[in-house]
């Protein structure tokens, strides 16, 4: 462990957009899973990064979630001293460090009353099985001190404007998992809420079981992201969804970099741009993914380069539907072996007749391998698969967790 003091993301996501509204003059309670408990002493950071005007929290508190949006152990959180703040349109605000205990493997529950009228929101869109939060109702007023949770009558899939859980103490660092839907955790829970089974929180739970409780994950994926701008022939007009989020060349420096702790980051990023746009590899991935590499190192952080494992690319569905099969390497699939072949090379390596230089990476966590059928390597295992030949299951989610050398994080 540290032998000083240093402030870890114990729970992170990433802002994508904003959106849906309104809120106004209502409560929402946020539900988190932090990956290490706290020494005491917490803050909570708060985005609003896309907003195009100010937002103010009239009242935020933080507690333990008990059962649905009951909870115990509540306590209100200042700004500067002061109960209410106004985060301005494309910032950011962190509030006083007040103490504050909790366990590794509590769920908490942030609750921030939003003044004032918001037709959107800065957010982060959750995909399927992810995790409930709740709202009371339009104009519903500041509900933060209800505990037993009987003014909050809404559910809703997203976070709202909260995107950070910060702790103090003994800390040895914070694990940036940066990707996108699979390291967001989309079809977690099997398709079911509350789980909280993404590789980032498996991977949490491997370091606990493994006497790590001083590395936190920091969850920075977002559904639909890409490296790189859409460059690919066959984009369609209507996309990239602004839900995708900025691509991570463009939120790198704000989503890995910007992360207090941030020692290593595993690179998680790319398969939409060869699945939803096609671009080519030498033109777009590469370059963008060896200048991951050069901020990583500027910034004193190690980046550990994640093999990018079987999905559903250039849009070619399977040839008659769910679990029937392509020849291995089929079209446009050809393009992910080349680029799995240069996120393991040392040397440098032929991609697109051109000749790359490697990435650079500090190692290579091989997600390709585990999550791979070996009877045909262009599909994932189908015990690992949620069922749309995308995102992992549970157990994959989980075989990727394992997959990751705890040598390479310390």
């Amino acid at each position: 462990m540290s032998a000083a003091g240093i402030w870890v993301a114990s729970w992170a996501d990433a802002p994508t957009a904003i959106g849906p509204g309104p809120v106004d003059n209502m409560t929402i309670r946020e539900i988190v899973k932090p990956t290490v408990g706290s020494r005491g002493t917490v803050r909570l950071h708060f985005s609003n990064y896309f907003g195009v005007s100010a937002v103010t929290l009239g009242d935020v508190h933080i507690g333990i979630q008990t059962t649905g949006a009951a909870v115990r152990n509540d306590v209100a959180v200042t700004f500067g001293g002061a109960k209410s703040v106004s985060i301005p349109a494309g910032g950011y605000v962190t509030s006083d460090a007040i103490s504050y205990n909790f366990t590794y493997g509590v769920v908490l529950a942030v609750t921030e009353y939003v003044e004032g009228l918001n037709p959107v929101l800065t957010f982060h869109e959750q995909g399927l099985g992810k995790v409930t939060s709740y709202e009371n109702a339009q104009n519903g007023g500041d509900a933060t001190s209800d505990t037993a949770g009987t003014t909050f009558t809404s559910t809703t899939l997203d976070t709202f404007l909260v995107d950070r859980v910060d702790v103090y103490g003994n800390y040895k660092e914070t694990v940036v998992a940066f990707g996108s839907s699979t390291t967001d955790g989309y079809q977690d829970g099997n398709g079911g809420m509350d789980e909280h089974m993404s590789w980032p929180d498996q991977l949490a739970a491997v370091l606990h079981q493994n006497g790590h409780d001083d590395i936190a994950v920091a969850n920075e994926g977002i559904s639909g992201n890409t490296v790189a701008d859409p460059a690919g022939t066959d984009v369609p007009v209507e996309i990239p969804n602004p839900e995708f989020g900025e691509p991570g060349y463009q939120r790198f420096a704000r989503d890995v970099l910007g992360v207090p702790g941030a020692k290593v980051v595993i690179d998680y990023l790319g398969a939409n741009d060869l699945r939803i746009y096609c671009d080519p590899l030498a033109s777009m991935i590469v370059p963008y993914k060896q200048q991951f590499v050069v901020q990583a190192h500027a910034a004193g952080m190690r980046l550990l380069a994640a093999t990018t494992a079987p999905s559903v690319f250039c849009e070619v569905e399977n040839p008659t539907g769910f679990g029937s099969r392509f020849p291995q390497g089929f079209g446009e699939e050809a393009e992910r072996f080349k680029l799995v072949a240069w996120e393991e090379a040392t040397a440098p390596i032929m991609v697109d007749e051109t000749l790359e230089q490697p990435s650079g990476a500090d190692g290579v966590v091989d997600f390709n391998g585990a999550l791979s059928d070996p009877s045909n390597l262009s599909y994932m295992y189908k015990n690992y698969d949620s069922g749309d030949d995308i995102h992992p299951n549970d157990l994959g989610y989980s075989v990727m967790a394992h997959a990751i050398p705890l040598s390479l994080l310390y």
